[in-house]
């Protein structure tokens, strides 16, 4: 690159190349910054989907335990899947002693409900 003299001896030309590096941090800063934002946002609505999910799956424990007290069903035999908005559950049960289920004397039932919403899965477990 040539510099253009003037009168007084001064080199010119250099702000202007000042000015591009300048320009250039910038907006490689902002592009950064947009990035960061972007991403953001987006798991920001997948939050959403996340409680909504945490609701099918609660939905499903209650609808369990509605059919153990009411119709005195064995949690083994529980698997039920609801579609309702777009979210979804099942539940299964398991007996005391198997899987993770506490063994007499608690006698507890384990229920297990998996929810899911758009992609997005959530689980609950309950031993009573």
């Amino acid at each position: 690159m040539s510099y253009i003299n003037s009168p007084t001896g001064e080199k010119k030309g250099i702000s202007v190349l000042y000015a591009v590096f300048i320009m250039s941090i910038l907006m490689a800063i902002s592009f950064g910054i947009s990035a960061i934002l972007i991403s953001q946002i987006k798991m920001l609505g997948e939050i959403g989907h996340s409680v909504v999910a945490f609701y099918a799956a609660d939905s499903g424990i209650e609808r369990a335990m509605y059919a153990l007290y009411s119709q005195g069903v064995s949690p083994s035999f529980i698997n039920y899947l609801g579609n309702v908005g777009g979210a979804s559950y099942s539940v299964s049960g398991f007996e005391p002693g198997t899987l993770d289920c506490p063994t007499p004397p608690n006698d507890y039932y384990c229920i297990k409900s998996i929810g899911e919403y758009q992609k997005t899965k959530r689980a609950i477990e309950a031993s009573y």
